[in-house]
């Protein structure tokens, strides 16, 4: 069945194309500065709806072919202006559409595709954050959740620069989902150990949802989303490449990426390959922490067809990183400040295609999607041992979800839609099985209302899930760190699981314009979360602690309010949020009254709980004067249960704070800056009944750099030094923290790119 399905996406576009009858609609104008008239060159005109863009000329005209009839948005950017997004009817054949752009000197918001509809950020009753590809290029770190913990609200639990998960308000691993371009992924997320699977090189941005967004992804986005966008095609009838490499020397680690991308008039493609190789960090006393060296090879393709009738788009994306673990038989075993992995290292592979298509179909619009995603995980030991392998597992996962959007007003805009999944999962001839051979399907139908009354906008949603989760009888897996065969002496036992789950999700928020500069946005949203295999089926040791599945567990389930303000001009915006969500049946881990039969100690097992956890964040941005930026922003949250104990992997509440100075440059250094940075991580003293308490550290960052113009080339330099004191000490969401390990030192860094 998933086989024909994909064979109908592939060759859907040919089908289309073939019955499409041939238009040429197009917008076209001229882009000009707001206050002195003139005109405006080398603008981005981008409909992301369409993955369709392109630039203005010299004399600030612009013009884009071959576009639907219907209700469109387009976004015009450009460097120290404030972004234009424009929505448009396009009911003729030629429509124009002049823009006037105004300077501004603080960040502006973009269109924003995770929340349902294309939309800017503005309109959304929902919350959505972006880490825009200027500040990813910017973020001087191999550490993917380093660079998303920047943004308030969202930190990162570590085990070193390779391994690590985010959390979003209080929450994390499974209660949070990944997408990749939309496609939500699947990767043995269920551990501080197994990190998702993603590639953030040549992201367009990344987007963040901070609360429950189960009412659009299903089980596991109770906490959040997160959504890797991936970088815009060329623009029309144009061809673009570069390379850039970043040296750190925490890791004497080299990261290298090369892309190239071209477009048509019709059609566009690209290509990206990156390579990356760390040895051990050093922390601020200078020591090596070993096995902390990871190595990754990752290569990304697209291609597609943008015609009026629709678009379609194929993408594959492949990653193959080698993550080292750092655990008490590790320690002993490897000689720290190495750079191959040959000892107690994961060694992981992802394979991902997706095909995301949209017709139009009249006034209406019809959004097919489906991915495929083989994800191996393979966790090999001591080679000296009698087993060198000890975890061997595949997980495959067929996902599709398909969108159909009304005929939408000035005011109005409606979708309903369906998602699946089907994923099984294989256990091979190593001895540890993490988690079991089993199978799980999916399936869930939901509708979206957005609607506009004078000054308000309003959000409406519902969606229903059912989840079929089959665990045929086997023997139950152990998750024994120990040599094999060592631990045998205790019971066999054996698991069998057949469950069933439903759900219902709703949402409603509403966006408040109280006046030009200021708006506020309320939401109260359910959400939900299916337990996972391991907090089902575990039976074995986790480290040195025997840990037991419960079977009869129940879905968490959530009800979050949330309360923002956004005020913004030329020179300044600030944004306030604060949050209340009350989960019922909090699933997590704690001790019973019944001996371990492996390591030592009691048995741990699954319980639930309920819980409630409340903070917010504040981000101020000012400039002052045509020069400076300066920016400051305080996270914080509270996790407790009902029975009074503290939620595990809840963050120190923390102030960043930030100036940027930079000048106009000259014929050869264009755009020069300096920033100095301060981070402040206030005491943890709450911590939860498995955890320890975290003092207070501070961390400066100093960072320079230009784009360079040598002839016909653009290039950039960027050095940066993170951690300028070498600052000794143990973030509370360090997973290295129970071994006595500290997080890194001091890293300097480089990073030169070349823009073809």
């Amino acid at each position: 069945m998933i086989r024909y399905i994909l064979a109908i996406l592939l060759l859907l576009p040919q089908y289309t194309y073939a019955l499409g009858e041939i238009k040429n609609n197009k917008i076209s104008g001229k882009i000009t500065d707001f206050d002195s008239g003139t005109a405006l060159p080398g603008v981005s005109i981008f409909i992301p709806e369409l993955q369709k863009g392109t630039v203005s000329d010299s004399d600030g005209n612009y013009a884009l072919e071959n576009l639907p009839n219907g209700k469109i948005k387009v976004q015009f950017s450009f460097v120290g202006y404030e972004s234009s997004i424009n929505t448009i009817s396009i009911t003729k054949e030629n429509t124009e559409l002049n823009i006037s752009m105004q300077f501004t000197s603080v960040t502006t918001q973009d269109i924003v595709v995770s929340g349902g509809f294309p939309s800017a950020q503005h309109e959304n009753a929902i919350k959505i954050s972006v880490l825009a590809k200027e500040d990813l290029k910017r973020l001087s770190t191999p550490s993917l959740g380093e660079k998303l913990a920047t943004i308030p609200g969202v930190d990162v639990i570590s085990r070193s620069p390779g391994v690590s998960t985010p959390v979003i308000r209080g929450l994390s691993l499974n209660n949070i989902l990944f997408l990749n371009n939309g496609v939500r992924l699947e990767n043995f997320q269920f551990s501080t150990d197994h990190p998702f699977l993603i590639n953030e090189e040549g992201a367009d941005h990344i987007e963040v949802i901070k609360g429950p967004a189960s009412l659009l992804y299903g089980s596991d986005a109770m906490g959040g989303v997160i959504n890797i966008v991936r970088e815009k095609p060329a623009p029309a009838n144009s061809l673009k490449a570069d390379i850039s490499s970043e040296y750190y020397s925490v890791t004497q680690g080299l990261a290298t990426t090369v892309g190239v991308k071209a477009s048509q008039k019709d059609w566009f493609w690209m290509l990206r390959a990156n390579k990356q190789s760390h040895k051990d960090y050093k922390d601020g006393n200078g020591e090596y922490v070993p096995n902390t060296r990871f190595n990754s090879d990752g290569l990304q393709l697209g291609m597609g067809m943008v015609k009026d009738f629709g678009s379609f788009k194929i993408y594959y994306d492949y990653l193959q990183p080698k993550l080292g673990m750092t655990n008490e038989e590790s320690i002993n075993l490897v000689n720290a400040g190495n750079r191959k992995n040959n000892r107690w290292y994961q060694n992981l592979t992802q394979h991902l295609i997706s095909s995301r298509n949209k017709l139009f179909l009249g006034n209406y619009k019809l959004e097919l999607n489906a991915a495929y995603q083989f994800n191996q995980r393979r966790l090999n030991g001591n080679p000296e041992s009698t087993v060198f392998r000890l975890v061997d597992m595949d997980l495959n996962t067929f996902t599709y979800d398909s969108k159909l959007y009304f005929p939408s007003s000035e005011t109005t805009e409606f979708l309903i839609g369906i998602q699946g999944m089907h994923q099984s999962n294989t256990n091979h001839e190593a001895p540890n099985h993490i988690i079991p051979n089993a199978q799980i399907d999916d399936f869930s139908t939901f509708a979206l209302l957005k609607k506009e009354i004078n000054t308000v906008g309003i959000q409406l949603g519902l969606r229903y899930d059912h989840r079929s989760l089959y665990v045929p009888e086997q023997e139950a897996g152990g998750h024994s760190h120990a040599e094999p065969g060592v631990h045998d002496d205790h019971e066999e036992e054996t698991v069998h699981i057949n469950r069933q789950f439903d759900n219902l999700n709703a949402s409603v928020g509403a966006t408040f314009h109280l006046s030009e500069k200021l708006l506020m946005r309320t939401n109260f949203a359910t959400g939900y979360r299916v337990p996972n295999l391991a907090e089902l089926t575990q039976h074995g040791l986790h480290g040195n602690r025997f840990e037991e599945g419960n079977a009869n567990l129940d879905p968490q389930k959530s009800l979050e309010s949330d309360l923002g303000i956004h005020y913004h001009t030329r020179n300044s915006n600030i944004d306030f949020s604060a949050f209340y969500n009350k989960i019922y049946d909090y699933m997590y881990l704690a001790p019973t009254d019944e001996p371990a039969p492996e390591g030592t100690g009691f048995v741990y097992s699954y319980s639930q709980q309920d819980a409630k956890l409340y903070g917010g964040e504040l981000a101020i941005n000012l400039a002052p004067v045509s020069f400076m930026k300066f920016h400051t922003d305080y996270a914080m949250v509270i996790a407790k249960q009902d029975n009074g104990e503290r939620l595990p992997f809840i963050p120190q509440h923390k102030l960043n704070t930030s100036v940027r100075l930079f000048a106009k440059g000259n014929q050869v250094f264009d755009a020069p800056f300096i920033s100095l940075s301060w981070k402040h991580a206030f005491d943890q003293k709450h911590p939860a009944k498995f955890e320890s308490k975290t003092s207070a550290y501070d961390l400066i960052a100093i960072q320079t750099g230009t784009d360079i113009k040598l002839g016909k080339y653009q290039t950039s330099l960027l050095f940066s030094v993170n951690n300028i004191f070498n600052e000794v000490y143990i973030d509370h969401l360090s997973s290295l923290k129970p071994l006595n390990f500290y997080n890194p030192g001091r890293n300097a860094s480089v990073k030169f790119t070349v823009h073809f």
